[in-house]
């Protein structure tokens, strides 16, 4: 896959899931919704958020930074993507169950550095074959 194709094939799925998260937002009384309802919406925007932050990390990586791997530009800004997705999910669930405090806040964020640390750290082992 080119990283033509990528960003394309990214650039749809992000705005079909925009379109998933609009129509969860229109068709559905968050004071009535059920807990489908608010899975549907949560997943739609952590969707439509990993897609947005993937393409914007991804561009920035193209522009700013001096790596010639693309691959490795496209596996990190989707991965921090995810992380960012899930930090602004997560802190809207807190919110709206009334347990957004500074403190959870702290150890989330701290939770996805580790993560993220333990990532950029990790690398493979070679597979020998016999």
């Amino acid at each position: 896959m080119t990283l033509r194709s990528y960003i394309i094939l990214m650039l749809l799925c992000t705005i079909a899931c925009f379109f998933a998260f609009l129509a969860v937002v229109y068709f559905f009384d968050p004071t009535k919704a059920n807990l489908l309802a608010l899975i549907l919406f949560y997943f739609s925007l952590l969707l439509t958020l990993i897609g947005i932050f993937s393409i914007i990390g991804l561009i920035a990586r193209i522009f700013f930074t001096s790596e010639h791997l693309i691959f490795r530009k496209v596996i990190t800004s989707f991965r921090q993507a995810v992380w960012f997705s899930l930090l602004i999910v997560i802190s809207l669930f807190l919110k709206s169950a009334n347990l957004l405090i500074w403190r959870n806040i702290f150890f989330l964020i701290l939770a996805f550095v580790i993560l993220e640390i333990f990532f950029m750290g990790y690398k493979s082992k070679p597979s020998i074959k016999i």
